[in-house]
């Protein structure tokens, strides 16, 4: 219905259409339309997004977020989102008051569909004007914001962020009809506006309208929080084909950790694009099948990756992903090549380290594993203060554990080393920094009386979860395979598009349906916050964390898990693309 309003608020709008800034923008780009006139902002991109079109129409509040570059469009396309449709209008209403087409949000919305602009993903930022047009009366805001969702129809996803005005009475009218709306309906989603201006630190002379700095920080925050409610991964294709095992079933030779590359030290720096040949020798029995190793990108020249795989096989994923400068390094359980060798490729300049934790053989006179259903926490020197030397308790008559180390709260650049009290071995497990917390997982010798040790370089809190026992009666032998990309959620494989949302698990598979556990390399891939990924059997939910990884960034960590028909599954804590590589799986040992 349209309501006439009284004089005084028409006057408002009048004298709020004179105080909008004006600008003229250029289109610089074919895909990129732009156009403003006066008090009016319209921005099309046209470039198709992963995630899908979306509408974006509002008034003279979201007219600074087309106005200031980085624009909110240009913030949702780098998201994934797209074909965009933006228009803002300064003094423009949902649609219900009786004033020109021009600011009638309804009146566009309307149009655009009867021209074949429909998309499901709606994002609405008006309310200022209507909560003065309705003087504070929260049924008028209900009715004006529901003038606009029945104009938008069913079937939609809409977003509506709360409002700012200097008239308290009025914002807080408006702000509790969006609230009762979004109570009413599972459709519309709210995001608190007002809170974050309150409390964000912006700059306004008006209490409405904000500074170019301001602007370009809200349109990242609206850009962020509509693709982390949006954005959940779907099953749209086929599991990704599994590949062919290198060798038979084999079993771990459990053997003290030992340095096998430094190119500080030899003078052999990788260069982007080249790779380094890893001869084991006499380091490893004839009959080894796979190794474990410990790969560790030292002095980068830039971001980048290193990839660790049989030499006679093209590089496949990510064993380590790094930034510049700072080392880090990564856990990988690799098959050897046809020379019993392990190559290292790496795709910029860096020093490369490499840490033997232990081999498989094909003869059956190491151990096997049984793995947990879930991990189980070892130790958090959270709880029990901080030591530089933390003697661990597990089974006794274990031969070597399965781990995963966590550093987090880290005061200094350090390293955390796992390996045998009485044989210590100041091998890197974990690279740290101050920061977010670092994972790594860790193949470990445990010693007779069934104790392994945790050593630290710096100060850190360290957390130890066991996830996997090795004796010789175990109950798993350790099948190879070249390393093979399972999961990868940016280009589709293994079925699953696009991004993961925040708690969302899916499954994937990662080993065939009669594999009982899968071995490979977990990674996140920029994550909108800092995040972490569990992986587990698909039996319950892993209450440890694989991987950490703070916003932004690539991470990645070896992952030995139970599954159940072959079935992994991956649980990410905040909106992230993820990876996995299987590397192997673990049968029964008479298989």
């Amino acid at each position: 219905m349209n309501r006439r309003p009284n004089a005084t608020p028409v006057v408002r709008l009048l004298l709020s259409l004179l105080l909008v800034a004006t600008a003229t923008i250029a289109a610089t780009n074919p895909a990129r339309l732009a156009s403003a006139a006066g008090s009016v902002k319209h921005i099309d991109i046209s470039r198709p997004g992963p995630l899908g079109p979306v509408t974006v129409i509002g008034d003279s509040v979201l007219l600074g977020a087309g106005l200031n570059s980085p624009t909110l469009p240009d913030q949702l396309a780098a998201r994934g989102w797209g074909p965009i449709r933006f228009r803002a209008a300064g003094s423009a209403s949902s649609g219900m008051f009786n004033v020109p087409n021009e600011f009638r949000s309804s009146y566009w919305i309307d149009l655009w569909q009867s021209q074949g602009w429909d998309p499901k993903h709606v994002i609405v930022n008006v309310g200022v004007n209507d909560s003065g047009l309705c003087n504070a009366s929260v049924a008028c805001a209900y009715n004006s914001i529901m003038h606009l969702v029945d104009a938008i129809g069913p079937g939609h996803e809409i977003w509506w962020p709360t409002i700012v005005k200097t008239n308290a009475a009025q914002h807080i009218s408006f702000n509790t009809a969006l609230r009762q709306v979004g109570a009413e309906r599972a459709d519309f989603h709210i995001w608190d506006w007002y809170t974050e201006y309150v409390t964000g630190g912006y700059r306004s002379g008006d209490e409405i309208h904000l500074d170019p700095a301001g602007y370009r920080r809200r349109s990242e925050l609206i850009a962020i929080n509509f693709t982390e409610t949006f954005t959940r991964a779907r099953f749209t294709g086929d599991n990704a084909a599994l590949p062919t095992p290198t060798a038979a079933a084999s079993s771990f030779v459990t053997m003290p950790p030992q340095r096998v590359a430094d190119t500080r030290v030899s003078g052999e720096r990788l260069t982007g694009g080249s790779r380094l040949t890893l001869e084991f020798g006499d380091a490893i029995p004839d009959n080894t099948t796979a190794v474990a190793l410990y790969v560790t990108a030292a002095r980068p020249s830039a971001q980048g990756y290193l990839s660790a795989g049989p030499c006679d096989a093209a590089p496949s994923g990510a064993t380590v992903n790094f930034g510049a400068a700072l080392p880090r390094g990564a856990p990988t359980i690799t098959a050897v090549g046809s020379s019993g060798t392990v190559c290292v490729f790496a795709s910029v300049d860096t020093d490369v380290v490499v840490d033997l934790q232990g081999a498989f053989v094909a003869d059956g006179s190491g151990t096997r594993l049984t793995p947990l259903a879930t991990p189980r926490r070892l130790h958090d020197t959270r709880e029990t203060g901080r030591l530089w030397t933390i003697p661990i308790q597990v089974t006794p008559g274990v031969d070597a554990v399965a781990v995963n180390l966590g550093a987090t709260r880290a005061g200094a650049i350090g390293f955390v080393s796992a390996s045998s009290c009485a044989e210590p071995a100041m091998a890197a497990n974990v690279n740290f920094a101050p920061g977010p917390a670092v994972s790594a997982s860790a193949i470990v010798p445990v010693d007779a009386d069934g104790t392994f040790c945790v050593t630290v370089s710096a100060p850190v809190d360290v957390v130890v979860d066991l996830t996997a026992e090795f004796t010789t009666d175990g109950a798993l032998a350790y099948v190879p395979v070249a390393p093979t990309r399972t999961l990868d959620t940016r280009f589709g494989v293994g079925g699953w598009l696009p991004s993961l949302g925040p708690g969302q698990k899916i499954d994937i598979g990662a080993a065939p349906p009669w594999a009982a556990a899968v071995t490979g390399t977990l990674a996140v891939i920029r994550p909108s916050a800092t995040a972490f990924l569990t992986g587990d059997g698909c039996v319950g939910t892993a209450s440890t964390a694989a991987v950490n990884a703070a916003g932004g960034t690539i991470v990645a960590n070896s992952l030995t898990s139970a599954v159940f028909g072959g079935r992994l599954c991956i649980t990410a804590s905040a909106r992230s693309h993820v990876v996995f590589d299987t590397n192997g799986w673990w049968v029964a040992a008479s298989a």
